[in-house]
């Protein structure tokens, strides 16, 4: 291994006089390098305060209410806790394959008039090149 590779920081310990004088002026450490590996405490149990929920606007007869939004919430909450038990990984540690979902026919008939709108554009694309006309070749 190169020397290169080997080099490392080691951060000299504090002297007496400072750390008595931080201690005095009651200073208190701040953030280092290994605060950002530490793992953060997260509850489960908490909710959104209501300052930090997002405000719900009705312009429409059909928009989203707060209570349908609430229930969409909790809806999909359950939905992930169920997605999360599929793809957990097995005990065992063996890799698991799943078979990818089917695409349905409005899929694929969405997937070709995206190929005709592509294929069209290409020809107006061409349209904008140089190109010589034959008439020019024969008078030259």
């Amino acid at each position: 291994m190169s020397k290169r590779n080997a080099v490392a920081f080691v951060k000299p310990p504090e002297p007496a006089f400072l750390t008595a004088f931080k201690k005095k002026a009651g200073f208190k450490e701040g953030p280092s390098v290994d605060t950002k590996h530490e793992e953060l405490a997260f509850d489960e149990n908490q909710t959104d305060r209501e300052d930090e929920k997002p405000t719900v606007v009705v312009l429409k007869p059909g928009d989203l209410t707060e209570q349908e939004a609430e229930e969409a919430k909790e809806d999909g909450a359950q939905e992930l806790d169920s997605a999360e038990e599929d793809d957990k990984p097995p005990a065992d540690g063996k890799i698991r394959f799943k078979k990818p979902k089917k695409r349905s026919s409005d899929d694929a008939a969405e997937q070709e008039q995206k190929k005709k709108k592509a294929s069209s554009s290409k020809k107006v694309k061409n349209a904008s090149l140089l190109s010589f006309n034959e008439e020019d070749e024969e008078d030259g």
